[in-house]
């Protein structure tokens, strides 16, 4: 396969001079063409024993190393790669899996779990490390299912699948030529002199069929690819810093987005210096944007390139573009057809222009069809290809495109092209983009430069004027701030469309509809979802976060739900019809509820009860005295140096705003005593280091301040119960924040480290954790609603058995002590986490049967949890101690330890669906008889004393993570040490930023051995797989 040869990997074997070159460069790391290959066949290998060869692969973005690394293993292992990235619907992603019945699927840990819907079950998905491309992850469909026929392409040419929408929506998939593509990319480095020295700044999806000249271009000279960071091709400030931080040599760009771009900041004159090759397509290119970027990148040769995708790439092309002088006329010609590429013009008018024809040498080998067998079927591209596109010829026998599908519209059975008035009012003052859609007549939207352009009076006036004398049907001008824009940088026509459909609806209407959605629209504030949220479940809506919108919901309407009540409704729409069926009459505005505090708080009594469950966690966790593993810990990263008096700021803030940071335990440890905030201090320790924060030399430091903050036990009977440190390094820094789990809680510590973060950054405080900038709680001026104090003082514990005792005395009838094989030794004891991904595939599987059971996520990672270790360690139904919240009426914002230990039993069943369903009725039942707390249950029980966490050393939580997060950003794929020993042996951490999830495990070191917690995860994903069976994938 000369492809992948021609994209650089036909570098002699690593210790050559061209092996050690740099390749690819992405935020802050490079790889050599070494490591390139080696990672290459690393991952080649595996496809072909998946059984790849002549079948499709879906390679998913984002753009990465990882991307690079997926796309030339499938080609060198016989497949044919799929590029999937973000820009379809959850249809269209699909629609694709269905069509192409891909063996493989190949993501990374950037990849978004919304691009994998498991439309095509029984599946291998192999995942990548992102930055390197080593191969995190291989999760096989179940053995147990009848395998899947491999449905493989019969012409070995095939090459690429680009999937396309097109301007109408109906989802396509154009099978690409290898050969084609192989004969585009040595004329494109041969005509424009690509060598070993140019450097090419990436910024095109990776489903758009030009990346593929782009990343193989300048790769295949030898040259080196500088990647952007994650989703930056829409940020525009992020995508001008990638530019201009690349200091490329080569460049491609679309117009539309060429032209936004032109006013960044950053690309000021001559901002690109060493760009000598700038590639314009996509779109008409006109003449205000060659201006633009040759004054950005005034040594640089731009280059007009104009093709179709069922053609292979770029036929024509036209050079020197920005020395053109063509007067008045701004369309810039498209050029010449490349060698062997024919054109012509079909029915040319009186002017000469007709519709462009293409006749490609190695054109795509047509539209992949819906087959039912285990081949491809294929419907070939007529020849010549109809582009749709009006062209003309110049004087001197170049291509002119003068008009585009878009831009073209029919009155009176004649066609009336819009494109030389578009290109008149982009050419005045001001005017940033022009586009014209037909929507009962034509419609022309016009944007334009903020304090540039003229009133919007005398702007229309004009741009009337300039269609009179163009003697143009009558149009509506629509001026608009912006205009929406598709992934691949073009503009976003039928949105343009939607847009007018929702003005036709008219202003009644649309405030009828706001009335009637009061309530569904306080929910997506809640849960931090918005109108196209299919479910739920897809959302990312985690358990905690449903906990917190339902207390929010029982202060504003006064309906009490459950947890699992509201995912059983399964999406916003339903859920919010069901609080509306229940709400109470009431006359007040939505959120206006207050919740007064108990009258004992105001006296402010010098001594306060503990909480129940701080009861319960000093009987498991602090039963002989106080140790380090009550010690929790979290990272604040800063892009800036702040000094040691700033982070004493602003840990004053803390001690001032939650008054459980003044509680501490009075001696005897009966009950706590409470210090005014004015009277607290926390001691701050500075660690400064020359190294820059994206090195390996500050992250060590950085883990070795945290191993020694989190070693030294914090004393329990001083006020407050947390330490700091800062970690400066030379680019920014890290704040360590360390509690006492006793006073404050995993997800209280979350809290005051965003407060933390936000104080330090300069930003607005952070409010509650469901969202709402007013929580409902009237808290006196104390903005943690009320207070911890408040909750010790409310929570009363039940000392005579009652219903809640007849519940877990029957739920745990015979159960004993489970405890896992430890090795035993110094250090044993000491612990770790370790952060493994779950695959694209996985998440989604995990949504799809959350979904289709009305249960959280969480429900089934944990019924797959308790599989797992059973399977592993060949346990019975083995007790799982589910690390839970129980808030009583305190508000979200209240900081705390508000941990309670719920206890769940699999039923022993095969089927993973009976599992969740047991898991999904315990949590429900357990929540409801929390009252009767775990110690109280250990005792019933009568279980002897014992040094390690009591009944099951094996427990399961989830962590909420901050939105918009990747897997990449939740876990570290290496063995971390936790700087202090456990209690328990294994804890399984569902860890979730909206749909995305990432296991990971908190362990003993005394059972790591063995690649235990790799098989503890491989049992996971298989019984997450066994759940296929129910969903008709």
């Amino acid at each position: 396969m000369t492809t992948v040869e021609a994209a650089g990997l036909r570098c002699p074997a690593t210790g050559s001079e061209r092996a050690a070159r740099t390749a690819v460069q992405w935020c802050g790391r490079s790889m050599t063409y070494g490591q390139l290959e080696a990672a290459v066949a690393a991952l080649a290998e595996r496809l072909a024993a998946a059984g790849a060869a002549g079948a499709s692969v879906l390679v998913m973005g984002p753009l990465s190393p990882a991307y690079l690394v997926g796309l030339q293993a499938a080609w060198r292992a016989g497949a044919v790669p799929v590029p999937v990235d973000a820009g379809l619907t959850a249809q269209q992603y699909g629609w694709l899996e269905q069509r192409t019945c891909p063996a493989a699927v190949v993501s990374h840990d950037a990849t978004p779990a919304d691009q994998y819907r498991g439309a095509s079950g029984g599946v291998t998905e192999l995942v990548l490390d992102s930055a390197t491309g080593a191969v995190l992850l291989e999760a096989a469909p179940p053995t147990e299912r009848p395998a899947r026929p491999t449905r493989r392409f019969p012409d070995p040419d095939a090459g690429y699948v680009i999937p396309t929408s097109g301007s109408t929506g109906e989802p396509k998939a154009i099978v690409g030529s290898r050969h084609g593509l192989d004969l585009f990319l040595d004329w494109f480095r041969e005509e424009f002199a690509l060598t070993d020295t140019d450097r090419c700044a990436a910024v095109t999806r990776v489903n758009f069929d030009p990346s593929l000249r782009e990343l193989f271009g300048v790769l295949g000279a030898g040259g080196v690819l500088s990647l952007p960071p994650v989703d930056a091709q829409l940020d525009l400030p992020a995508l001008a810093d990638h530019l201009v931080d690349s200091d490329p040599t080569v460049a491609f760009l679309v117009p539309s987005i060429a032209t936004r771009l032109a006013e960044e900041p950053r690309l000021g004159p001559a901002a690109l210096p060493r760009l000598r090759l700038l590639f314009f397509a996509g779109e008409v290119l006109g003449r205000r944007v060659v201006e633009q970027w040759a004054a950005i990148a005034p040594g640089a040769e731009i280059v007009n390139l104009y093709g179709q995708t069922e053609a292979t790439l770029a036929q024509l092309y036209r050079r020197d573009v920005q020395d053109l002088d063509h007067g008045d006329a701004r369309s810039i010609p498209v050029g010449v057809p490349r060698p062997g590429v024919r054109v012509d013009l079909r029915d040319p008018d009186d002017t000469g222009v007709g519709e462009v024809l293409v006749t490609s040498p190695a054109p795509a080998l047509g539209l992949l069809g819906a087959a039912t067998g285990d081949r491809h079927e294929l419907t070939p591209f007529p020849v010549p290809l109809p582009t749709g596109d009006l062209g003309r010829r110049s004087e001197d026998g170049a291509l002119v495109i003068v008009g585009r599908a878009g831009n073209d519209l029919k009155f009176g059975g004649r066609r009336v092209s819009f494109q030389p008035l578009i290109d008149d009012i982009e050419a005045l003052p001001g005017v940033r983009q022009c586009v014209v859609v037909d929507h009962g007549g034509p419609q022309l939207f016009v944007t334009t430069v903020p304090g540039a352009a003229p009133a919007e009076d005398l702007l229309a006036a004009t741009v009337h004027g300039l269609g009179r004398g163009r003697r143009l049907p009558r149009f509506t001008l629509r001026l608009r701030a912006d205009l929406p824009m598709l992934r691949s940088g073009k503009i976003d026509r039928r949105a343009l469309l939607a847009s007018l459909d929702r003005l036709a609806a008219g202003p009644a209407e649309e405030t009828a509809a706001a009335e009637g959605h009061e309530v569904e629209q306080h929910l997506h504030a809640l849960l931090g979802t918005d109108e196209g949220t299919l479910s739920l479940v897809d959302a990312g809506v985690s358990s905690l976060d449903m906990l917190a919108a339902v207390s929010s919901v029982h202060r504003a309407y006064g309906v009490r739900l459950t947890v699992a009540e509201s995912f059983g409704l399964r999406d916003v729409p339903a859920l919010a019809r069901e609080i509306d069926r229940r709400r109470r009459p009431r006359g007040g505005a939505v959120g206006t509820d207050r919740v007064s505090l108990p009258a004992a708080t105001v006296a402010a009594p010098e001594r306060y009860p503990l909480s129940s469950r701080q009861l319960a966690y000093m009987w498991v966790c602090m039963a002989g005295g106080n140790a380090n593993w009550c010690n929790i810990s979290r990272e604040i990263p800063l892009p800036h140096r702040p000094s040691e008096s700033e982070l004493g700021e602003a840990i004053g803030r803390l001690l001032a705003r939650h008054d459980v940071l003044g509680l501490a335990l009075a001696p005897g440890w009966q009950e706590q005593t409470w210090t005014a905030p004015e009277e607290l201090s926390c001691a701050v320790s500075v660690v400064d280091t020359d190294a820059a924060t994206d090195t390996p030399a500050f992250r060590d430091c950085v883990q070795a301040t945290r191993t020694a903050l989190v070693a030294e036990p914090i004393d329990p009977e001083a006020a407050p119960a947390i330490r700091a440190a800062l970690v400066r390094g030379s680019t920014g820094s890290s704040v360590v924040l360390v509690a006492h789990h006793l006073f404050v809680d995993g997800l209280g510590l979350d809290v005051l480290a965003g407060e933390l973060r936000a104080a330090l950054s300069g930003g607005p405080e952070v409010g509650s954790l469901d969202g709402g900038e007013d929580s409902g709680v009237d808290s006196g001026g104390d903005r943690d609603g009320g207070g911890y104090r408040a909750f010790c003082l409310a929570t009363a514990r039940e000392t005579e058995p009652g219903p809640a005792a007849a519940y877990w005395r029957s739920l745990l009838a015979g159960a004993t002590q489970v405890e896992l094989p430890e090795a035993t030794g110094p250090g044993t004891e000491q612990g770790e986490l370790l952060s493994l991904p779950l695959g694209a595939v996985c998440t989604r599987r995990i949504h799809t049967i959350a979904q289709e059971s009305g249960v959280s996520a969480f429900t089934v990672a944990l019924a797959a949890f308790e599989r797992a270790v059973a399977d592993t360690f060949g346990l019975d139904r083995p007790a799982v101690i589910v690390v839970s919240q129980n808030r009583g009426d305190s508000d979200a914002a209240v900081v705390g330890n508000f941990t309670t230990s719920l206890i769940v039993r699999g039923p022993g069943a095969a089927s993973l669906r009976e599992n969740i369903g047991a898991m999904a009725s315990q949590l429900a039942d357990g929540t409801r008889y929390g009252d009767w707390e775990f110690d109280q249950r250990i005792a019933d029980l009568g279980l002897a004393a014992t040094s390690r966490f009591p009944l099951s050393t094996v427990l399961f939580n989830q962590r909420p993570m901050p939105r918009d997060l990747r897997a990449r950003d939740l876990g570290a794929w290496s063995p971390r040490a936790l700087g202090r020993a456990l209690r328990y042996q294994l804890q399984g951490e569902l860890q979730m930023s909206g749909p995305e999830m990432v296991m990971t495990y908190y362990y003993r070191k005394g059972i790591s051995g063995a690649d235990e917690i790799g098989r503890v995860h491989r049992a996971l994903l298989r019984a997450i797989r066994s759940g296929e069976e129910a969903t008709g994938a």
